[in-house]
């Protein structure tokens, strides 16, 4: 999986949208997850940083490195955004407010990243179908009615489909990681 980042980083700095929109995709909820849990559920303003850290990311692709870890550095790049906005927002005199340089924190970000690899390797565990009726319920917020005429499928399909996703994310990251997802 690093590979295939590094590979899909790398094409995203030389301009290839299909890698920025690979990019995009993979990492938009991570985020959008971790700046929530970060700013305590501001997530308006999660999705505007989010936003225009995505359109800075593509003004700036032939300046980036070619070389990164990509999870850290969208995830370091992204809260330096975060701060910069937040500080601009809520005119902040004391930008250290936001930032705690302790090891707690650190140990934070640590323990986010083992529960969204926990929760994507759940994900991928999941059939097909199962994944994508979990995707389109609760990262596209779509009804249930939605996604059957969507699917072209049965309203009790969809049901069944996404109980049994969610039973199986419950049985692999237990009851208290599953609202992680969300």
């Amino acid at each position: 999986m690093m590979q295939e980042d590094a590979s899909i980083w790398r094409s995203f700095c030389e301009g290839d949208e299909g890698s920025f929109r690979d990019l995009y995709s993979k990492y938009y909820s991570y985020l959008f997850v971790w700046g929530c849990k970060w700013l305590d559920g501001e997530s308006a303003f999660v999705k505007d940083c989010l936003h225009d850290f995505f359109i800075y990311l593509w003004e700036k692709k032939g300046n980036l490195s070619r070389e990164v870890h990509v999870p850290r550095y969208l995830l370091t790049s992204f809260k330096r955004r975060v701060i910069e906005q937040w500080g601009k927002e809520r005119r902040l005199t004391n930008i250290a407010d936001l930032i705690d340089v302790s090891e707690e924190a650190d140990r934070e970000v640590e323990m986010f990243d083992a529960r969204y690899a926990l929760i994507q390797s759940a994900l991928q565990s999941l059939t097909p179908s199962q994944r994508e009726v979990i995707e389109l319920r609760f990262i596209h917020h779509m009804s249930l009615q939605e996604i059957a005429t969507l699917k072209n499928a049965s309203l009790r399909t969809v049901y069944n489909l996404t109980h049994r996703a969610i039973a199986q994310l419950r049985a692999t990251v237990g009851k208290k990681n599953i609202f992680f997802l969300w």
